[in-house]
């Protein structure tokens, strides 16, 4: 009986989906320590394998997120979703460059042609004049003269939940900017990051 049991564990075992990061993801996650910066060419990689980065997630929201289309070795193509009313979400697409091998920086990319907006209730499309008004109130500068530049601390992974979580640091040239530090969960399982939902 025991040799039985041994037998049906090793089966069930076997047949569990494996849940492994990408290799190259894996391989960053060897060299990266917790408490310090990450290269960016490491967050690149990240970027490249993430289906999801959920910004101060909190019982499966986000008070925003990122989706990574295409990543170079210079920068970065992204869709940023963040809640814009009780009753819609607001999407659009923004370009990164790295720089110094640390960094993420903004390029002053014109994103308003880009905004997107759905309804929260049943992501139905928000257009017409409903949508353009919503696009005519919006800055791309959002009132600052300069472009701010983004690093990131490993903190911690979860192979199981296929997640990793970095902090966000933010910088106006020379100035670090501790108050908009956002702790950030990448998700790499595609169900876990298509179920997150933007806070309001």
């Amino acid at each position: 009986m025991r040799h039985l049991l041994a037998a049906l564990a090793v089966t069930l075992l076997s047949a569990a989906p494996a849940l492994a990061f990408a290799p190259d993801t894996a391989d960053v996650l060897t060299r990266v320590k917790a408490g310090k910066p990450v290269k960016i060419e490491d967050v690149a990689t990240m970027m490249r394998d993430s289906e999801r980065w959920c910004y101060k997630q909190a019982d499966g929201h986000c008070a925003w997120s990122d989706i990574y289309l295409q990543v170079t070795a210079d920068g970065a193509l992204y869709e940023i979703s963040h809640a814009w009313s009780a009753t819609e979400d607001i999407s659009l697409i923004d370009k990164g460059e790295f720089r110094d091998n640390r960094f993420i920086c903004e390029t002053g990319f014109d994103w308003v042609p880009s905004v997107y907006v759905t309804r929260r209730s049943d992501g139905v499309a928000v257009g017409g004049r409903a949508l353009q008004a919503i696009k005519d109130g919006l800055d791309p500068s959002r009132g600052r003269s300069s472009l701010l530049c983004f690093d990131y601390i490993y903190l911690r992974s979860d192979e199981a939940a296929q997640t990793v979580t970095l902090r966000q640091r933010s910088h106006d040239g020379d100035t670090m900017l501790p108050d908009d530090d956002a702790e950030v969960t990448l998700h790499f399982d595609p169900a876990s990051a298509a179920a997150l939902t933007q806070a309001w």
